[in-house]
């Protein structure tokens, strides 16, 4: 399960793919004793689906399944996930829109559980990124979710203490890991279900009286969703495939620019918590969700001249 050296590759030492099952295992066990002994406890049919995709990642992994094939089955795994009842229902004043019909609600959540598992997927290029990525995600999600859904929360702490071993071997020097597919692909899963947790209608979100929950989704995923959007359209203005490999990613010009791996995934972390904390700032002040968004573009155009241009 040895990652290939190629042209577009970011390391030149031998480094394997397994750290994606390592997480799920870890994941599996934590979750076994969080059911049994406390009161650990997810929907099952968005367990079912977690699982599915990291047996997904786990077939890319051993035998490079094609783009179609693995598409179809992360539809699938929406599908699946939709069942637990947890989707988007609102667009929570969106365009002036509330609640939707729910056959609105079912195509929308499929669309943005594929753009956002193919989203890490896509941004786990460098060491790091998308594990530190997803470790801030949840930690804010466990502070959004910890009093409307107790057990729920006990979910998180098991996948950020995965996420965070497999870090320590992610930068060995030596016996380097990587998340491979398989590991991308589950945080990638797990991160949509917590977004559709908190844009379904029915549950609480302590943000509410704070920051629009759209906002706030977009805020928390801003640079997997802002860089997958920018590499699909450089593609597609080159007459390529959007979903082709190439080194057109923002984390590729940070190294390109001589950042190590450390480096750039920490930049980009501490980056993205603060357009977290300018959106924030911004809706405090009561101002409407347009002119937030529009601060959060311009905030966004500055630190891509600054740092990525």
């Amino acid at each position: 399960m040895y990652d290939p050296i190629i042209s577009r590759s970011s390391h030149n030492e031998k480094a394997t793919r397994s750290g994606g099952m390592a997480l799920f295992f870890t994941f599996c066990i934590c979750y076994g004793l969080g059911k049994a002994i406390y009161s650990m406890s997810v929907d099952l049919y968005a367990l079912i689906a977690w699982i599915f995709i990291a047996l997904t990642g786990m077939a890319d992994d051993f035998f490079s399944i094609k783009y179609r094939e693995k598409f179809f089955l992360q539809v699938f795994a929406a599908i699946i996930m939709l069942q637990s009842g947890i989707y988007i229902d609102s667009f929570h004043g969106v365009l002036g829109i509330n609640e939707i019909p729910i056959w609105a609600s079912y195509i929308i959540s499929v669309f943005v559980f594929i753009v956002i598992v193919n989203a890490f997927n896509l941004i786990d290029g460098i060491d790091g990124l998308s594990a530190l990525l997803s470790i801030k995600f949840l930690l804010l999600v466990a502070g959004i979710i910890t009093i409307s859904s107790k057990e729920m929360f006990l979910v998180i702490p098991s996948v950020v203490g995965g996420i965070t071993g497999f870090l320590f071997f992610n930068f060995n020097p030596v016996k380097k890991v990587f998340l491979g597919d398989t590991g991308a692909l589950l945080l990638g899963s797990v991160i949509a279900f917590f977004i559709f947790y908190i844009l379904d209608s029915d549950n609480y979100i302590i943000t509410d009286d704070y920051i629009s929950r759209p906002l706030m989704v977009i805020l928390l995923i801003i640079y997997p969703l802002a860089d997958t959007l920018r590499a699909s359209l450089i593609r597609m203005y080159k007459g390529k495939s959007p979903f082709l490999a190439d080194r057109v990613h923002l984390h590729h010009r940070l190294i390109d620019k001589g950042y190590s791996h450390w480096g750039a995934s920490t930049l980009i972390l501490g980056l993205s918590i603060t357009v977290v904390m300018v959106g924030v700032f911004a809706s405090s002040l009561l101002m409407s969700l347009t002119i937030c968004s529009l601060i959060v573009f311009i905030y966004l155009t500055i630190v891509y001249f600054i740092f990525f241009n």
